[in-house]
């Protein structure tokens, strides 16, 4: 089956945010999935003079979160978190991020940057390929 999708910038970085939240739950490292959902908790304000408090506690609440985490897929997975459904759902991941790479401005692209690295198959489904509107070539 083919699809097309059309979506703007902004939703292609939430589907790329909620694919990096599974992918690392399915990957049992309940440390960036605590930095994923706390991140969306925590706003820095230099002008409120209580932002050293509230980011002290945010940081304690992001660490309690990491530990209720750990407990949970320990429990979830016991050293076998690459399931099929991982492996291919990293392929997904991997080529939204490499999109997003491409689409970044040039002054902000920096080859080591991971997202930079062409995307390879790991799971059983085919790499997506997504062609960009204002560009003749395909992005695996």
């Amino acid at each position: 089956m083919k699809l097309e999708i059309e979506m703007t910038k902004g939703q292609l970085d939430l589907l790329i945010l909620s694919t990096e939240l599974y992918v690392r739950a399915l990957m049992n490292q309940p440390d960036l999935v605590a930095d994923i959902l706390a991140e969306d908790r925590f706003f820095y304000d230099k002008n409120d003079p209580d932002n050293s408090r509230q980011f002290d506690q945010w940081m304690k609440d992001r660490n309690s979160m990491t530990e209720y985490l750990k407990v949970a897929l320990n429990m979830m997975f016991q050293g076998n978190y690459k399931s099929e459904t991982c492996q291919n759902l990293i392929d997904i991941w991997h080529v939204l991020r490499h999109l997003q790479y491409i689409l970044q401005d040039d002054s902000n692209k920096i080859n080591y940057d991971v997202r930079s690295s062409e995307p390879f198959q790991m799971g059983s489904e085919p790499l997506m390929r997504i062609r960009l509107d204002n560009k003749q070539e395909d992005v695996k």
